[in-house]
């Protein structure tokens, strides 16, 4: 078997790197699998240090005719395509009938948005073999459509376990010049206003004033953190200093180590890859009730949810993080929090993918 993974993406998301992260794990079960994908983007450059052979889309901004028949001839090659993102699947899906030996095409949905009935019909149906939702509530958007069911296939996002260990080394409080009486809060995630960073910087502002005598930083680590958009908010809340802009880092499970609470506010989410690797490290997280999440954060069970959208919620959500932190109530959320992100093993969902491309290509 010959596998393809494809994202158009060119900035770094989770979609990106469990593009990556499939390609790096069935490659290692033996199963050849390159990664499609844009010219000069982050995706490229870290699937050539990974050895993981790297094929490319037309590096246009609109797909023509002869575009798609170059790309048929590569889709040609493999056994089974797997789309990661609409605008790739929309690419792959035009060059499949230029195809000379049609692959099995498979679809990853990993965004809450509605479906329209048009694009159901067509993308998501025709040449296509099979969907996958990386939650249930994007499962029951896609199940909506009684001619897409048989398609449907939950299969969540992964994490890589290794990589994301309580047991990492860090130096962040000392290349922030941090001291451990200092509460650092981090939220990962691009700058955007569906990662619900509007909600956290005003919610995080009224903590700091609740608590005027007590050392607290929050990190905003991810793509457009530290642009100017991002600079107003906090200035506008009086944060600079409180707040500390990382930009795209790929440190993150140092990061991660040195974090007292992760917050994740989303107001719209697939699964919330993140949240998942922060749990992996035993980290004590407040996250919203957005999407997917609400299929494995479970209040006061292995972390504390808040309302999406509400700062009143995520303030308060903080604040009884500040009030159990060190706690035998805390470490308990901690140690559930680890035991929850075991069963998103990056290596348990290669397998249960590489099972969904033989069943259809067995028909």
């Amino acid at each position: 078997m010959r596998v393809l993974q494809a994202t158009t993406a060119r900035g770094w998301s989770g979609g990106t790197e469990q593009c990556l992260l499939l390609a790096k794990y069935m490659n290692r079960l033996g199963v050849k699998t390159d990664i499609l994908c844009f010219k000069g983007t982050e995706l490229e450059k870290r699937a050539k240090d990974l050895g993981i052979g790297v094929r490319y889309f037309p590096n246009t901004k609109k797909f023509s005719l002869s575009e798609a028949k170059r790309l048929g001839e590569i889709l040609s090659e493999y056994d089974v395509v797997n789309t990661h993102i609409s605008k790739a699947h929309w690419f792959v899906w035009s060059a499949i009938p230029f195809a000379g030996k049609r692959p099995k095409l498979v679809y990853t949905r990993r965004v809450l948005y509605d479906v329209s009935f048009f694009s159901a019909l067509t993308k998501y149906n025709i040449f296509v073999d099979a969907l996958i939702g990386i939650s249930e509530a994007i499962c029951s958007k896609l199940r909506k459509f009684p001619f897409l069911r048989k398609k449907v296939f939950y299969i969540p996002s992964g994490v890589e376990l290794d990589r994301f260990s309580p047991a990492v080394d860090s130096r962040l409080r000392e290349e922030l010049g941090v001291g451990r009486d200092t509460i650092i809060f981090t939220s990962v995630a691009n700058f955007s206003t569906v990662k619900g960073h509007y909600v956290l910087i005003p919610a995080f502002k009224r903590l700091v004033d609740t608590y005027p005598d007590r050392e607290f930083l929050l990190l905003l680590a991810g793509r457009d953190t530290e642009g100017a958009e991002a600079g107003r908010l906090i200035s506008e809340h009086g944060l600079e200093g409180r707040v500390v802009p990382l930009g795209f880092r790929k440190d993150v499970p140092q990061i991660l180590k040195e974090t007292d609470v992760f917050v994740f506010p989303s107001v719209e989410e697939g699964l919330g890859s993140s949240l998942l690797q922060a749990m992996a490290m035993e980290r004590l997280v407040v996250a919203s009730d957005a999407g997917g999440i609400k299929n494995y954060l479970i209040p006061d069970v292995n972390g504390i949810m808040v309302e999406r959208g509400s700062v009143e919620s995520l303030y308060r959500g903080l604040v009884k993080a500040v009030k159990i932190l060190g706690t035998p109530e805390a470490e308990r959320l901690k140690r559930e929090a680890g035991k929850t992100a075991q069963k998103f093993d990056i290596k348990r969902v290669t397998e249960k993918t590489l099972e969904l491309y033989r069943e259809i290509l067995n028909g």
